[in-house]
């Protein structure tokens, strides 16, 4: 190739300036990556900080440093600071938070009563097989949440509920015939305890103590934790470990928020979400247990011989009568996951 000397002179003119402009560039991007800002996350939930639910999130936070680090700032808003659980859902919605932990599932989607079902779960593997296995199952949960707005990072626990009462033990579903025992107004709920026999008044947590001190109530239904820091055991004689319910808290986050999300971010969330996710269900399980033993030496009667088949006729009614809210298939789907 020949050239004339102006012809060389503006080929390497060319060079030179495209070689300055991909230093400009190059260094505008180290730049641009170097100062960017984070992305923030603002997370809600209306624990205390020392609840296991602020301590999930905290994992969370720190198993994405771990994964992305500099790139998403999460920052936690415990105690309600941001409104009440019925209220972060709108939230979500609207932007003011990304993410919440929480138990609304059911107000999210009536077919997600399934996992409120009275006696619908074995034992914490059964949970473990409906919740957290990455089965066709759960993807089917997970993807009725996500077609209300909602992205599941991960299913939590509070633990199985238990009864308590004043006056005597519940060994069998009968030992409940008479009692008025303040239960949630979950519907499926209503329904099985008076099939069970006993008369469910739905009340606010905030009035149990004082309707059970009063003799309001004669009994409530809760997780070792609950009962604990409330003290029902100065109220209460007996803790039965009937296991008749176990509601799961999800942390979840906005589906715009998630789709918005960089692509190489995600991944990260994920796995972050699984690790800290885990870490919640055995801090649960654990401290559960070791409350258990922490009631009975508050003065609890603990007992352990309980019928758990004697209340299986009972819940089988509210799945009955719900089955066309909830679905037969889903029912049937979350009763035999293994």
């Amino acid at each position: 190739l020949e050239l004339d000397p102006g012809g060389v002179l503006m080929l390497f003119g060319r060079r030179s300036i495209l070689a300055a402009m991909a230093g400009m560039a190059f260094g505008l991007a180290i730049t641009s990556t170097s100062e960017a800002k984070p992305i923030v996350m603002r997370v809600a939930h209306a624990m205390p900080e020392s609840h296991s639910y602020h301590l999930w999130v905290q994992k969370f936070r720190e198993e994405l440093e771990k994964r992305a680090p500099g790139r998403i700032d999460v920052q936690i808003f415990p105690n309600a600071q941001l409104g009440k659980e019925t209220e972060y859902l709108e939230g979500l919605k609207l932007g003011t938070i990304d993410g919440a932990v929480l138990g609304r599932h059911g107000q999210i989607d009536p077919r997600l009563e399934v996992l409120n079902l009275p006696m619908i779960y074995r034992d914490a593997a059964h949970i473990d097989a409906v919740l957290r296995k990455d089965t066709p199952l759960q993807a089917e949960i997970d993807g009725i949440m996500y077609s209300r707005g909602y992205k599941v990072l991960g299913w939590g626990e509070l633990g199985f509920r238990h009864i308590t009462t004043k006056n005597k033990p519940i060994r069998t579903a009968a030992d409940l015939k008479g009692i008025v025992i303040r239960v949630p107004n979950v519907e499926p709920w209503l329904v099985a305890f008076r099939a069970w026999g006993a008369n469910p008044t739905p009340m606010d947590f905030a009035e149990l103590y004082s309707a059970l001190q009063q003799g309001v109530v004669d009994a409530q239904e809760n997780p070792p934790e609950i009962i604990y820091t409330s003290k029902f055991y100065e109220v209460q004689k007996f803790l039965s470990l009937t296991e008749h319910a176990n509601i799961p808290s999800q942390f979840i986050l906005s589906r715009e928020y998630w789709e918005k999300l960089p692509a190489d971010l995600q991944e990260p969330v994920l796995e972050a979400a699984k690790v800290s996710r885990d870490y919640q269900v055995a801090l649960t399980r654990e401290a559960n247990a070791k409350l258990i033993k922490d009631l009975e030496k508050a003065g609890m009667t603990i007992v352990t011989d309980v019928d758990k088949d004697s209340f299986r006729a009972g819940a089988m009614e509210a799945y009955t009568k719900y089955e066309d809210q909830i679905g037969k298939e889903l029912i049937k789907a979350v009763q035999e996951a293994r």
